[in-house]
């Protein structure tokens, strides 16, 4: 058994004087906010986020009993190992390093400013307010405010309306119909379905989908895309090659003019994306990077921003709608 002592878990606590939120340990009693310098009750703070997460009614403990119980598949946090577990149960080890797997469902109706590391559900109600640094999670459904890192395995349903200040990092992205979301940061994962409104910029790795009810603006990085029959996309669109091998592969491709000779022709940034045979649209040349992943900004030598822009200069951005 180890003799190291475990750190105390770090709590987001916000000043009821100014909102300013600060980490501080969940075993503190009262802090001084650092901004306004003001005293306030961390105790106080724990109980209302106590009572922001709403236990099982009676009608959900007795849907439990007469559900059939099934058999679903959970990954280790620690060393990613799959295993398949009982719809009952509410903890397992797993098999390969031992870490311990929370898979107890969290419903957040409040202020609620903890670290969450379950394999289970987590839900943000309209009411809820979750200013975790941190949420690693099963599935998701987020309707209120979150304003922390979300981590999920499996699936986050966005039905909210107004910005959503958090980062949303999973396997599957999914908006439902009559949400009304922007973006704060790019939202990240292996496939994104759109059926309501959206405005911001996307990151995925494989393919996403515009349904009937659709309508996404802002800046896509994807594998492809598809808007279906009524669905609205309008902004800049890469295609073709995921983010990673984009920001790998473009700082060789803008040296090579510095190698050869003064006279020779610099190869224009639209063709240097286009690896996978499809090329970048033209008002993507001048701004398609997201804040931080343009490697060439502090590259000697590189393109000017302003000469890069001639490209795509005087051409508006691409709306796509299907009739």
């Amino acid at each position: 058994m180890s003799n190291q002592r475990k750190q105390p878990e770090k709590i987001s606590a916000d000043c009821p004087h100014c909102g300013f939120s600060q980490l501080e340990s969940a075993y503190a009693k009262s802090t001084i906010c650092r901004k306004c310098s003001q005293a306030y009750s961390i105790e106080k703070l724990l109980a209302k986020e106590v009572s922001s997460l709403k236990a099982p009614s009676f009608l959900d403990k007795i849907g439990k009993l007469i559900s059939r119980e099934t058999v679903r598949e959970v990954s280790c946090f620690s060393c990613n190992a799959v295993q398949q577990v009982s719809s009952a149960a509410e903890s397992s080890l797993c098999p390969k390093c031992g870490s311990y797997i929370d898979l107890r469902n969290f419903k957040i109706t409040g202020p609620f400013g903890r670290s969450i590391q379950t394999q289970g559900e987590v839900v943000i109600t309209s009411k809820g307010d979750a200013t975790s640094q941190r949420i690693l999670c099963g599935t998701a459904r987020i309707e209120g405010k979150m304003r922390g890192q979300m981590l999920c395995t499996h699936t986050v349903y966005v039905k909210m309306q107004g910005k959503l200040q958090g980062s949303i990092e999973s396997e599957k992205v999914v908006v439902e119909k009559k949400s009304e979301t922007e973006l704060a940061k790019p939202i990240r994962a292996r496939s994104i379905e759109i059926d309501g409104t959206v405005k911001g910029d996307i990151v995925c790795d494989g393919k996403v989908t515009i349904n009937k009810h659709g309508n996404l603006s802002g800046v896509v990085h994807a594998r492809s895309i598809v808007v279906e029959k009524g669905g609205i996309f309008s902004g800049e669109l890469h295609i073709g090659e995921s983010l990673q091998a984009e920001a790998a592969a473009e700082p060789a491709a803008e040296l090579e003019p510095a190698k050869s000779a003064p006279s020779a022709k610099p190869t224009p940034p639209a063709q240097t994306r286009g690896a996978a045979g499809t090329p970048a649209s033209g008002s993507a040349a001048s701004t398609g990077h997201l804040p931080g992943f343009d490697p060439a900004a502090s590259k000697p030598g590189a393109t000017p921003p302003a000469q890069r822009g001639q490209q795509g200069k005087g051409k508006p951005p691409k709306r796509f709608s299907a009739k």
